[in-house]
């Protein structure tokens, strides 16, 4: 039988194990004694070591998604929603630095690359893909593809809060130099 409260536990273990040591170096084991529980109990929750990760980065993945797409309504203008994207990621960045060295990990790892964890993801991203595409569409944004877009904006962002921790830089700079590598 599943608990929430040990499935909880274990991806915490998880995440905090791969933030200390790497996808390479972890271990069922060293996870599941973490976590506090048997390693046998993992394998209620996943497969496998590969299956493991790549669960936990969909949740995780889809959680920094969510808070990317808080409070953009279509009804704003195309500048201020991409410019609340920013902030979001900013906020999620801050709120989540456990999720955030995870995802950093996990995005250079050949683990988190099949076809069905990209598809998964990309759906739960459709909201900020849609303000991006409305941007392109109606000529504000540059006429390429949506993802890079959203790169330039994701990227420049998460680089400068892990050399400075936003402590000494401006966000509305940050955003002004993202706007102006993004519009048309």
């Amino acid at each position: 039988m599943k608990d929430e409260q040990k499935k909880e536990a274990i991806q915490k273990a998880i995440i905090q194990q791969i933030n200390e040591v790497g996808f390479v170096s972890v271990s069922m084991s060293k996870i599941a004694k973490s976590a506090g529980v048997s390693a046998s109990t993992l394998y209620i929750y996943y497969e496998n070591k590969e299956d493991m990760f790549q669960k936990v980065y969909s949740e995780v993945k889809q959680a920094m998604l969510i808070a990317c797409s808080n409070n953009l309504t279509s009804d704003q203008p195309v500048k201020k929603m991409i410019m609340k994207f920013c902030q979001n990621i900013l906020s999620f960045i801050q709120d989540n630095n456990d999720y955030f060295n995870f995802l950093e990990q996990a995005g250079t790892s050949p683990v988190m690359t099949p076809l069905s964890v990209r598809k998964d993801l990309a759906k739960r991203g459709k909201p900020v893909y849609d303000v991006f595409e409305k941007g392109i569409s109606e000529g504000i944004l540059k006429k390429t593809d949506a993802n890079l877009l959203i790169s330039f904006c994701m990227y420049p962002i998460a680089q400068i809060y892990k050399e400075s921790s936003m402590t000494n830089v401006d966000f509305d700079v940050v955003f002004k130099m993202c706007w102006d590598a993004i519009k048309a």
